[in-house]
């Protein structure tokens, strides 16, 4: 299966497509001690379109940088 680089924002153990799909409620009831954070990662590509994305999905990979995920990526 093929692997893409794909930038998502993690809250908690989840990947959201956009930081518009977190619902305001949330936010509001987990921030300070939670906070979305930019990351890129390493997906299947089936899952491109999929909005929200579990972190413990198989073959999901996360990673601070473009450059550290696009590397792991090319090793697939």
């Amino acid at each position: 299966m093929k692997k893409i680089v794909q930038i998502r924002y993690r809250f908690f153990n989840d990947l959201y497509k956009s930081i518009d799909l977190i619902s305001e409620e949330l936010l509001e009831d987990s921030y300070p001690k939670e906070i979305p954070t930019k990351r890129y990662c390493i997906i299947d590509e089936t899952q491109k379109n999929e909005e929200l994305i579990s972190t413990e999905a198989p073959g999901v990979e996360v990673y601070m940088s473009r450059e550290a995920a696009e590397k792991e990526a090319k090793e697939f």
